[in-house]
Formats: structure tokens, C-alpha cells, sequence
């Protein structure tokens, strides 16, 4: 509503919602707020688990902040945003999304104190970008090169995976993630890339320990002949083919006409020729394993193990391309112009059964860009949880790769951005200095709910990592948990990629500057009920109402009217 010449003009319609200035701020502050205090006990080694329970009933134990902003259904548009950055931070590092929303939340808190004080959201917001800008130049100045060592990359891994519910299997998991991610790296792929090369199988039964990296696919099949032997070995040539191996069918309607057995005889044999040359073309190339997208009949599947070619058909489009990446075969669609350049490479072949599941093992490609972890575990629970575990770690070690740079963690790397900042605010003049200072103040909220999560004095902690990062060397002191007191986290081997650390902060800082610049929230009318038209409502045309009584029926028509 607004006013024209003293007469008040109505825009919006009648049940929209309008709050405006600091109003429309402070609830948008406190939904990110009321995000953070959801997920902020999760956060460290020492964090606590969370159990969801979805509409359907069943239940997920987790304290990864991904999956539980993923399945809290959240419905206030500020809290929305706040998942969002959460979901961005997981695509893009797979790491760090507790961290990102528990810092925005705090950026909006010190933000609402300053406006308190008169500071107006616009010298805040570009304050805080100020800040963002030299934060990004601290952490490029002390970044540390992994130079792609596998033990830098396993402290990573096991850093980030200290905080998840299977972290009694960190060293284990750590291994394969390292041993999985410098198989399929390829030069300038990002850490998101990298892990879609990575298939990852959950098998019910048995422990964590029976978790194993294949070197190649496991596929959910069976062969499609029974004769069809369960284990080859040996230097496999494999054949991956998006061609029917059936007879093809006419575009138009036909009729065929036979008067006589004579010329039946003749049109089964024309039918198995073609089947057969099937198997002879592939024969020929010393094709030893077929990996067909399309169908392939039983006429050709008999000439197929008449031949000795294992064969495995309606295989998935994704599954035959992981395939092709992993034994270096090249996926043709027509066989009779395939050559022994298209062919892929696998050691061995084997059929097994797991927790009742017909599988086939192709392993042992000599250079595979994508293979297989299989994860075994006692419960679901368990198996979900492993297998969120090692996507994180994937992730981390993915991003190392491809960035090459680490900092300190256990809050180190945001203790020696603080200290930096305040004295870089000091420079500063005019009311964007104070946006500076509490930005800086605002990132010790990442050491201080380490801490609390672990039953430590805060503010002990802080003043003891105060006075170290004072000094100059002294950026990877942070927060040793098990201790509980600081220590210099390049020695004790938490450490952290430096681009997750500057992905989160520049979510949580874009977030907090684009709920400041928020001054009106304007919130359309729910829609109620069915839509005009489907009964009920008025909209349906004479004599359809189906609930008699409703005014539109013909006499004894209304269904109800008994």
C-alpha cells in the first residue's frame, strides 16, 4: 500500500504479506541463525550426530552438515538461502558447509549490533566485502604446496573425516580415498570431476574392514547365456557396443506369407545367419567379453557362448561410458565397422553373488579413469554414513589436486585471518572500519564451536590462540581437540585445502551482504485448496459436481443423494 496524494493506493493483493526495514532484516537473521544452531553441534571431532526422520518414516544418522541442510524442510526464504550456500559449498569442495553457514550467521549477528549502533547496512555490507578481499589475499599468502604428497593428501582426508560417525576407520579410509582419487586424477579436472569418476557400491554385510577398491566396474548383472562361465582371466579384450544384437524391424506394417515348411526352414535360417555373424565379427577381433547397452536375443546369445565370448546386455548408458573410461574401450554402435583400436583391456572377469545381489567384477584395467569402491558395512545406517564419509574425502583430496594449496585447521587458518584483519582495519577510516573489525571477530566463532563441542573453555582457548598469532609464524596454531589445547596444526597434521576455506568464507559473506541489502519482504498469498474447477470450488460446469447437493446436478444425479 502507499499513499497518493493523501488517498491510500492498494497494489498487492489482498493477504500479502509486507514487513519492511528492520524488520524484514531481523527475520531473515534469525532464520539463518535458527540454521546455524541446527547444525553448529555438529561441527569438529568431537560434534554430535543428528537423526533425521523423513515424512516416509525412515531415519538417517548423520552429523554431516550437507545431508542435514539437504533434508530439513525448511520453508522461511531467508533460512532457504542458508541451505543454499550449504549445497554450493558441498558441489564445489565437498567440505566445509557447517562452516559456511555457521559463519554467516555470525557475520548477520555482529552485522545487527552495528546497525543497533547506527551503522547503516550499506557501510556494512561494503565493509565486510572490504574484509572478504584481503581475507582471500591472506590465505593465498599462507598456503602451503602439497606438491601432490600422498601424506600431505592422507592428513587432509583424515582431517576431514575426524568429525563423521565412522572416524574409527579414518586411517583405513583415508588410504583408499588417496590410493582412489591418484588413479583417476587427470590434470585440470576439479574436485567435483574427479569424484563422478569414482562409482561408489554399498553392499549390506560384513564390516567396514571389507571395503575394497576394484580396479575397474562391478555391474548388477548377469550373463546372459546360463552356460557362460562365472570366472575369466587372463588379458581380456572387452568390447563395449550400443548395437541390438537382434533382427531389425520394418518402419511400415508388413505381411510375410509362408506356404510351405520348406520356406519357414529358410526364413529361421536367414534369422540365425544374422545372429550368428554377430559372433563371428566379434570372434574374428578376439573379443573375449561383450558389454552391450542394447539387447542382445537368445539365438545370438547361444552363438555368443558357441564362440566363448561372455556376454552381458541392457547395461545403463552411465554404466557402459564408466566402463569405457575404466578399460579404455570406446563405445561403437555399429560392430561391423569396429576395429581392435575400440577395444578396452580388464585382467579378470568374475560373477559373484553379495547380500543376494548377482554381480559382475571386471578388474584389473591397467589404467583406469574410473573404478569402483564397494562398501560393505553392518547396518544402512552404517553404509550410508560410510559412504558420505568418503565422498567428503574424495572431495578434499580431489580439491588438493586440483588447487595444490593447504592451511593449518582446528581454526588456525581463521585465528590468523582475524588477527590480520584487525590490524588491516586499522588502516581503514570512516564507519567501514568497524564492519572490518567485527568481520575479523567473526571468524573466531569457528575455534569457539570447536571448542564448546568438545567440552573446552572458549574463552580460554581464544585468548591463548590470540597471543600466538600476535606473532608473526605462527598461522597454524589452532585448536588440538583431544588435547584441548592449542598447537601448531602443520605438525600434528590437521590441515585443511585452502580453497575450501576461501569457498566458505565467500558464501557466507555474499549471504550476509545480500540479506543486509534486504530492506522489504513481500510474501504472497498461500494457495488453498483445490484449484477453481476441481470440484467443490465453484468451477465445475452444470451437472459434474459428483457431491449431489452442490446446486449443478440434474435431479438424481448428485451421487450422494441416496
Amino acid at each position: 500500500m502507499s499513499q497518493l496524494g493523501g488517498v491510500p493506493v492498494i497494489i498487492l493483493k489482498e493477504g500479502t504479506e509486507s514487513t519492511k526495514g528492520k524488520g524484514a532484516r531481523s527475520k531473515n537473521i534469525q532464520a539463518i541463525q535458527a540454521v546455524a544452531e541446527a547444525v553448529k553441534t555438529t561441527l569438529g571431532p568431537r560434534g554430535m550426530d543428528k537423526m533425521l526422520v523423513d515424512s516416509l518414516g525412515d531415519v538417517t544418522i548423520t552429523n554431516d552438515g550437507a545431508t542435514i541442510l539437504d533434508k530439513l524442510d525448511v520453508d522461511h526464504p531467508g533460512a532457504k538461502m542458508a541451505v543454499e550456500i550449504a549445497k554450493n559449498q558441498d558441489d564445489q569442495v565437498g567440505d566445509g558447509t557447517t562452516s559456511a553457514v555457521i559463519v554467516a550467521a555470525q557475520l548477520l549477528i555482529v552485522a545487527e549490533e552495528l546497525m543497533e549502533q547506527g551503522v547503516h547496512p550499506n557501510t556494512i555490507a561494503n565493509g565486510f566485502r572490504k574484509a572478504l578481499t584481503k581475507t582471500l589475499e591472506i590465505i593465498n599468502e599462507i598456503a602451503k604446496d602439497t606438491e601432490n604428497d600422498p601424506k600431505i593428501l592422507k592428513q587432509c582426508a583424515i582431517t576431514t573425516m575426524n568429525s563423521k560417525g565412522v572416524a574409527g576407520q579414518k586411517e583405513f579410509f583415508a588410504d583408499i580415498a588417496v590410493d582412489v582419487m591418484l588413479k583417476v586424477y587427470e590434470e585440470g579436472n576439479t574436485s567435483y570431476e574427479s569424484v563422478k569418476n569414482v562409482v561408489v557400491l554399498k553392499k549390506k554385510g560384513k564390516s567396514l574392514k571389507e571395503t575394497e577398491v576394484i580396479s575397474g566396474i562391478v555391474l548388477e548383472k548377469e550373463p546372459v547365456h546360463p552356460l557362460m562361465p562365472k570366472f575369466i582371466t587372463g588379458g581380456l579384450k572387452i568390447a563395449t557396443i550400443a548395437h541390438a544384437f537382434e533382427i531389425k524391424k520394418t518402419e511400415f506394417s508388413s505381411e510375410l506369407r509362408i506356404t510351405s515348411a520348406d520356406q519357414m526352414q529358410q526364413f529361421l535360417d536367414r534369422e540365425e545367419e544374422v545372429m550368428k555373424k554377430f559372433a563371428d565379427k566379434l570372434k574374428e577381433m578376439g573379443v573375449q567379453v561383450v558389454i552391450n547397452q542394447k539387447g542382445i536375443e537368445d539365438t545370438a546369445a547361444h552363438y555368443l557362448n558357441k564362440a566363448g565370448i561372455f556376454a552381458v546386455k541392457s547395461v545403463t548408458k552411465s554404466d557402459l561410458e564408466k566402463l569405457a573410461r575404466a578399460t579404455g574401450a570406446s563405445i561403437v554402435e555399429d560392430i561391423f565397422t569396429m576395429d581392435e583400436s575400440d577395444l578396452g583391456f580388464a585382467e579378470e572377469i568374475e560373477c559373484k553373488s553379495i547380500a543376494g545381489d548377482d554381480l559382475i567384477f571386471i578388474s584389473g584395467c591397467k589404467d583406469p579413469k574410473t573404478l569402483t569402491v564397494l562398501i560393505r558395512g553392518g547396518t544402512n545406517s552404517v553404509i550410508e554414513e560410510a559412504e558420505r564419509t568418503l565422498h567428503d574425502a574424495l572431495s578434499v583430496i580431489g580439491t588438493l589436486l586440483d588447487k595444490k594449496r593447504y592451511v593449518g585447521g582446528g581454526g588456525a587458518v581463521e585465528m590468523e585471518i582475524s588477527a590480520r584483519l584487525l590490524d588491516f582495519s586499522s588502516q581503514e577510516k570512516g564507519k567501514e572500519q568497524l564492519a572490518i573489525e567485527s568481520f575479523a571477530r567473526s571468524l573466531e566463532c569457528i575455534p569457539i564451536t570447536l571448542a564448546e563441542n568438545a567440552g573446552i573453555e572458549p574463552i580460554d582457548i581464544i585468548a591463548k590462540l590470540r597471543s600466538k598469532h600476535a606473532k608473526p609464524g605462527n598461522d597454524g596454531w589452532g585448536l588440538e581437540i583431544y588435547e584441548g589445547k592449542p598447537k601448531n596444526n602443520y605438525t600434528t597434521g590437521v590441515i585443511e585445502p585452502a580453497a575450501s576455506i576461501q569457498t566458505f568464507i565467500k558464501s557466507s559473506t555474499e549471504l550476509a551482504v545480500l540479506i543486509l541489502r534486504i530492506d522489504e519482504m513481500i510474501k504472497a498469498r498461500k494457495t488453498e485448496g483445490p484449484p477453481p474447477g476441481m470440484g467443490g470450488m465453484g468451477g465445475m460446469p452444470p451437472g459434474m459436481g459428483g457431491m449431489g447437493g452442490m446446486g449443478g446436478m440434474p435431479p438424481g444425479m448428485g451421487g450422494m443423494d441416496y
